[in-house]
């Protein structure tokens, strides 16, 4: 049987789900194959202890959907946002069954054509493009092929004697199994402190041994390093309650009898060499990309340690024309900074995806609302998006705005890849600005002892270290000027300290092209609002 489409999307997950909206929306001859028989059968059994750690924050203050996307961080983008998962859960942390439940009603409201039961084995290239075949021997073909597998393979560390470690995706639950067991957990990520977290109350003694030292995204404001929510054990060690957390290489893993001898090589301890006895050994060390089903003729090239596929800033591989990647495995462009790898950030990344595709293959207009160049009008519209906008909160400095400038105005193009809208812009103007959210430098020390500069020290405000927005102008592809508005703390930008430096910095950039009156003050009020 063979199955013909312009476009097929490897994956039912959130980002596959999120394409098929818009390849739906935009009567694409498209289909979505996914391995299980429903969308998102990933989270049948991640997080294998059921609590999401993406933030779904019902009760915001604010009415306007657009902004309250900056604190749900499990809902998909749709043009209405008709949908949303807090009518599914209303937990802070929700219940992974809850996002199951939610992908599924999404599929079946919005017509994508998911086809479930369809484990693909191989994908080979001919000349009028991509053949996958599934375990049946069915094949589907298409000219685009979009990937959205997510990162499913289970990474297993070069120790010998890892054999004798159970995995995270097939250890048991039942905490009664771990009663008075001394237990290593070899990993120090989310995963292996959500294990600790869990079996806490049974095990007698629980170590977590990686290499590297754990960072907390309090501090990094990172969402991939350790969370608050799973970091109970922390207390457990420093409070002296035979937990610890073990910077050091594991060397080796023997049995001995119904026992294991662990040896470590201590990083905090002149490379001290120690071997410890435990009853019960957790490999929680991660995922990376499965590039299994891919023959020779379109096998990807990989990066990060052959974590994720390498591609470029449009999403396509750098080695398989119109193979196309989309959802967590996007994250090696902005790997262990911004929010690529989570439904909160892939969503935008996805959007563009679709925008993209619909211009390069369909001749389509890249969407964009045309202002008039002054300062003050500029001004007015940059506030107005960094207050409301959620692909700019959400992707900080990784997704930005785009605009362009000549004699006839000025042209707005939204939430853009930073690398891919630089250019776009280059390409088409001669003058353009970026508008982005950003943090400040790196936080040295404690994360809740930091010096904020004060509001009327405007000539600082480059120092900001929470997120604020920074306006980088840019002549003949090259930066010529950039503008920190002072942070806030409420992320309100709308006032006198927030406005007038930015049209002051503005009339200074475009003064070649203004006549006099180029630099009224902006309406306070109307700052808060977003080009439509």
């Amino acid at each position: 049987m063979n199955d013909r489409y312009e476009y097929i999307v490897l994956g039912g997950g959130p980002a596959g789900i999120q394409l098929g909206y818009y390849l739906e929306k935009h009567n694409r001859n498209y289909a979505v194959l996914e391995r299980g028989n429903r969308a998102g059968t990933f989270f049948e059994t991640f997080p294998r202890h059921r609590q999401l750690i993406s933030i779904n924050k019902v009760h915001t203050g604010s009415d306007d959907a657009e902004f309250n996307m900056r604190h749900d961080w499990n809902s998909l983008l749709t043009d209405d946002y008709s949908l949303l998962f807090k009518q599914y859960d209303d937990q802070f942390f929700p219940h992974a069954d809850s996002l199951l439940k939610y992908l599924n009603d999404f599929v079946a409201k919005f017509h994508i054509n998911l086809i479930g039961n369809i484990s693909v084995t191989k994908i080979f290239k001919e000349s009028d493009g991509f053949v996958l075949i599934d375990d049946t021997g069915r094949h589907f073909r298409c000219a685009y092929l979009v990937v959205a597998t997510g990162l499913s393979k289970p990474v297993k560390p070069d120790i010998e004697g890892i054999e004798f470690a159970e995995c995270y995706s097939k250890m048991s639950l039942d905490r009664a199994e771990f009663n008075n067991a001394r237990v290593l957990i070899i990993g120090k990520g989310n995963s292996a402190f959500e294990t600790a977290d869990h079996l806490i109350s049974s095990a007698s003694l629980i170590h977590l041994a990686s290499p590297d030292s754990i960072t907390m995204a309090w501090k990094s404001h990172y969402v991939g390093h350790l969370r608050a929510v799973n970091n109970n054990i922390l207390d457990t060690y420093q409070l002296k309650s035979q937990n610890a957390i073990l910077d050091a290489d594991v060397h080796g893993i023997r049995k001995e009898g119904d026992k294991y001898v662990v040896g470590f090589r201590y990083a905090h301890a002149e490379n001290e060499v120690e071997e410890i006895v435990y009853d019960r050994i957790l490999c929680c060390a991660g995922f990376k990309f499965d590039d299994e089903l891919f023959d020779s003729t379109v096998m990807p090239e990989l990066t990060k340690n052959g974590k994720y596929p390498a591609i470029n800033w449009e999403f396509e591989s750098v080695n398989q024309p119109n193979m196309y990647f989309a959802g967590t495995i996007t994250h090696s462009l902005d790997y262990r900074k911004t929010t690529s790898g989570f439904i909160h950030g892939f969503r935008y990344n996805v959007r563009f995806l679709a925008d993209l595709l619909n211009a390069k293959n369909h001749g389509a207009t890249w969407r964009s609302t045309s202002i008039q160049a002054s300062p003050s009008v500029l001004a007015e519209m940059m506030l107005g998006r960094v207050n409301r906008s959620a692909g700019l909160w959400q992707q900080p400095g990784f997704i930005v705005d785009v605009i362009g400038v000549n004699d006839e105005g000025a042209e707005l193009f939204k939430e853009m890849p930073v690398g891919f809208g630089l250019n776009f812009a280059g390409n088409r103007f001669d003058e353009y600005f970026t508008v982005s959210l950003e943090y400040g430098d790196p936080i040295v020390g404690d994360p809740f002892k930091v010096e904020r500069v004060h509001r009327q020290n405007i000539m600082e405000s480059h120092r900001s270290k929470f997120l604020h927005p920074i306006v980088r102008h840019y002549r003949l592809g090259s930066l010529v000027a950039e503008h920190n508005v002072i942070e806030d703390l409420e992320a309100i930008w709308l006032e006198e300290e927030h406005i007038t430096p930015l049209i002051k910095f503005l009339t200074n950039s475009l003064q070649p092209r203004q006549g006099a009156g180029c630099g009224n003050k902006v309406s306070v009020a109307l700052a808060v609002e977003s080009v439509a």
